[in-house]
């Protein structure tokens, strides 16, 4: 008895393979290092309040909490220039990804054949496309 081949059905579709996106990982910062200005901000109006509780005037409060802000602003700083950290660049806004990065400039001759024309035939009858509405030219 021969080998008998498996049965193919032909109504079934081959399986498509699918490519997964690779996604190279950014290194994140920590939460503090990611908002730290506005961290700094809290922290000057939770020191206003807390000094205008132990009963410093408002004033007062105000400018102790401007220097615990500035001290731990210059502290940052300082850590930052001896690790040789680089300054954080502005982020510039991307080009979106349907515009061309580059300007347009259009070819030198224009991509059509020799016989190209750009109107029809004349005594073309089928143009323009025949409409109850439009009486086609005489």
């Amino acid at each position: 008895m021969p080998p008998t081949k498996p049965h193919t059905d032909a109504h079934k579709k081959p399986l498509k393979k699918i490519k997964i996106l690779q996604v190279k990982r950014t290194e994140q910062e920590s939460l503090l290092l990611e908002h730290f200005y506005p961290l700094l901000g809290i922290l000057f109006v939770v020191a206003l309040f807390i000094l205008t509780a132990f009963g410093l005037r408002w004033d007062e409060s105000a400018v102790v909490g401007l220097w615990i802000v500035g001290v731990i602003f210059f502290l940052r700083q300082l850590v930052r220039f001896l690790r040789g950290a680089p300054v954080p660049k502005k982020e510039e806004k991307k080009p979106l990804a349907s515009l061309p990065s580059q300007k347009y400039t259009p070819p030198a001759l224009p991509r059509v054949s020799k016989g190209f024309r750009a109107m029809p035939p004349e005594g073309d009858k089928r143009y323009p496309p025949p409409s109850p509405f439009i009486k086609p030219p005489k």
